[in-house]
């Protein structure tokens, strides 16, 4: 009796165990676009005195309850740029309505809706997009940004990654997993002496191989292994223009020889991550 009570125990514990596993994970897919033909009393643009602007999203979303308040506050802020919107409805509708390019208070400026804009030499736009990937217990967001100012040289692409945990409900920044007080000069290390970041050193400006540390966005992602933590950089943060985006690779393991890891940042990695 003892042993049957014994293999039933264990049975039950081996099913709690297999049982415990990342949550349910789902998301959402929400579309929009707005359409605005601007007008002004002023000589406002080159060739003429109306312009059209093209707003528009093609966004994935965590479902509802995922993330905590606090988190999902700041996922609205990061991806739309609002800081009082309670909702996604709402910061997406009040990003479809806003003319990020102009001062939308002018008294010369006025604002038409229309259904869609014809095709035209000259307008501006803002294209807003992200999708959704899932890791074990990690969930990584891409968001990325391309806008243009009618006339201008060029227009400015962005990409944005919040990486999120299943378990916590929380969204992870670089300061969980080291302390990013001193990884401005590991970062440099790492693109002077890590092959994998060599695009970064052939273009990065000196002005930072002289000072020796960069400013550290809270802009990462972690590969599929788990193993590299890749920190971006957006344009002109660290490179002309014209070298884009940087993506600086940090190996774990090599990361832990030059910073310490916060305990969460070990248990993440699992064992073997550092050298402590």
């Amino acid at each position: 009796m003892k042993k049957i009570f014994l293999c039933l125990l264990i049975a039950s514990s081996m099913l709690v165990a297999c049982n415990n596993k990342p949550k349910d994970f789902k998301t959402y897919h929400y579309d929009g676009q707005r359409c605005y033909l601007l007008t002004s009393d002023e000589e406002m643009w080159p060739g003429g005195d109306s312009l059209g602007v093209e707003n528009s999203y093609s966004m994935e979303w965590p479902a509802s309850g995922f993330l905590t308040s606090e988190c999902e506050a700041e996922l609205l802020l990061r991806c739309f740029g609002d800081s009082t919107a309670t909702s996604f409805s709402q910061a997406a509708d009040r990003w479809l309505d806003h003319l990020w390019l102009y001062d939308e208070d002018s008294p010369a400026l006025h604002k038409h809706p229309v259904d869609t804009l014809g095709i035209r030499e000259h307008y501006s736009y803002g294209h807003l997009a992200s999708t959704v990937t899932r890791d074990s217990n990690l969930v990584t967001m891409l968001v990325t940004s391309d806008t243009y100012m009618a006339y201008a040289a060029h227009g400015l692409y962005m990409i944005d990654y919040v990486v999120m945990d299943l378990d916590t409900k929380k969204i992870v920044h670089l300061n969980d997993l080291v302390d990013t007080a001193q990884l401005g000069e590991v970062i440099v290390r790492a693109i002077e002496d890590l092959e994998v970041n060599k695009d970064t050193r052939d273009c990065m400006f000196e002005e930072y191989r002289t000072a020796g540390r960069v400013i550290v966005p809270d802009n990462f992602f972690i590969d599929s292994t788990r193993s590299v933590i890749n920190v971006v950089f957006q344009q002109y943060d660290i490179t002309p223009y014209a070298c884009g985006i940087q993506t600086v690779s940090l190996p774990i393991f090599w990361l832990s020889k030059h910073i310490p890891l916060t305990p969460y940042c070990k248990e993440l990695f699992g064992p073997g991550c550092s050298l402590d």
